[in-house]
């Protein structure tokens, strides 16, 4: 079975165990690529917090932009990293300000993945998965985000190589994955890093593609990582 043949297997088999999860309701992009700074290297409930205190705080994107970063590092304490992230969510929107003079990013609705990609990336602390999040959740766009979970699962199944990067799994894992299949596929390799394809103690009695995957019929094997 090649690379592409696995992939969609991986898929039918998820699917079968987990659902067809989908994106839930769409934000403004611009709240959404706030909530995608405050979900870096931080737990969901955690950065879930960080981002119903922000918006407590300051209802508008607008308020955000015009308060002093230590009431936005406060708001979003919760979240963990709150200096760097408040420093990074001043700067984003003061760039995008800069650049479209407002804080809207409709605009990016009329533009191809690939010239989204690279306006949103352009921008200070938003990298490749960031980027994704927002286009696919906010966009409605079938891009396939690559974060830790999608990474660590995605070298264990063996549909990339182990020493490969987050924004080169991203491309090639939207090589073999067909478009309609990228949200779906996305989701639930995030439900199976976090609830049994575990970074420790991987629940490899569980999971629904021990049939296929090496790292699972191995559980003695080394974590590949």
């Amino acid at each position: 079975m090649d690379r592409r043949e696995k992939a969609l297997d991986v898929d039918r088999r998820l699917a079968r165990a987990f659902g067809s999860r989908l994106p839930r309701d769409r934000r403004d992009m611009t709240d959404e690529l706030i909530h995608g700074v405050l979900s870096q290297n931080t737990s969901r409930n955690n950065y879930d917090l960080a981002y119903r205190r922000l918006r407590e705080r300051f209802p508008s994107v607008e308020e955000i932009a015009a308060a002093p970063v230590m009431d936005v590092e406060k708001a979003i304490r919760p979240g963990g990293m709150s200096r760097q992230k408040s420093v990074a969510i001043k700067a984003i929107l003061a760039e995008i300000h800069r650049e479209r003079g407002g804080y809207s990013l409709d605009f990016l609705e009329g533009s191809s993945v690939g010239e989204a990609r690279e306006f949103l990336t352009s921008l200070p602390g938003v990298g490749p998965k960031t980027a994704s999040v927002v286009l696919m959740f906010a966009g409605g766009r079938k891009v396939l985000p690559v974060d830790t979970h999608v990474l660590r699962t995605t070298k264990r199944i063996g549909l990339i190589g182990d020493r490969t990067t987050a924004g080169k799994a991203q491309e090639e894992l939207e090589e073999l994955i067909p478009p309609a299949k990228r949200p779906r596929m996305h989701l639930n390799l995030v439900y199976l890093g976090r609830e049994i394809c575990r970074a420790r103690g991987p629940r490899h009695e569980v999971c629904p593609l021990r049939p296929i995957c090496g790292y699972c019929r191995d559980p003695g094997g080394r974590d590949r990582q």
